[in-house]
């Protein structure tokens, strides 16, 4: 294991010293966080870097294999558009976690702010803790787990994916285009993988599924403007 101190660091240094650690290093402890924005964007690997502090926004962006753990708090946009790997926050993370992503798994151990899972196109996001007001937004595939209350407007527009909840009141809390359904074996059985492998203890019969009402509702045509030459767009 090797150590990396933040002290007097700017988050290109600090990435850069990262993305070269992780090509040799198993684990690399780091310290003397200040709430770093932008820590470990674009970091591939298949290393484990424990941080002893909180960070700031953006926070495992584009995460590509390693494991992050984040002895504190993270702030918004908590693992953007990751695709493989783990962020574990012991703590709380800021609005919009887990946005996007593509793949891996993102664990908060209390709560998170609003918009949770926004835009998830796999993945899981499991919060053992609450969620704000519109988490998983506009998902479109992938996992979300909320183990304490969700706020309103949970799964508005849900495209795809599926949210399990434990809130008895989740019914009054619906966005739009989605309903709640018992949970199924087979999800049951991945909650139970997920939950050993994060030593969470809590059983899974007492959950229950989001999902759409409408799948494949909305939609969408790439468009591909035409130019010709000597034509002047109006």
């Amino acid at each position: 294991m090797v150590r990396l101190d933040l002290a007097g660091m700017i988050s290109t240094e600090v990435n850069r010293r990262l993305k070269e650690l992780i090509q040799t290093e198993d684990e690399i402890e780091v310290v003397n966080t200040h709430s770093i924005h932008n820590f470990a964007t674009a970091l591939k690997g298949a290393g484990r870097i424990v941080l002893h502090g909180s960070t700031g926004f953006y926070t495992g962006g584009f995460l590509q294999g390693p494991t992050l753990v984040i002895q504190g708090n993270t702030g918004w946009y908590t693992g953007d558009n990751m695709s493989a790997g783990e962020i574990i926050v012991e703590m709380n993370t800021g609005s919009n976690a887990a946005p996007s992503i593509l793949g891996g798994t993102v664990l908060v151990r209390g709560n998170s702010g609003s918009r949770a899972g926004f835009g998830m196109k796999g993945g899981n996001l499991i919060v053992c803790g609450n969620v704000g007001r519109w988490t998983g937004k506009m998902t479109l595939g992938g996992r979300i787990v909320v183990l304490g209350t969700v706020g309103e407007g949970i799964g508005e527009s849900m495209y795809n994916g599926v949210i399990h909840v434990l809130d008895p009141d989740v019914e009054s809390k619906l966005g739009g285009n989605v309903k709640v359904v018992p949970i199924e074996d087979g999800e049951k059985k991945v909650l139970e993988s997920l939950f050993s492998r994060y030593g969470i203890e809590r059983g899974v019969e007492d959950f229950r599924s989001i999902v759409p009402k409408v799948y494949g509702r909305h939609e969408y045509k790439l468009f591909t403007p035409g130019h010709k030459k000597g034509v002047q767009a109006k």
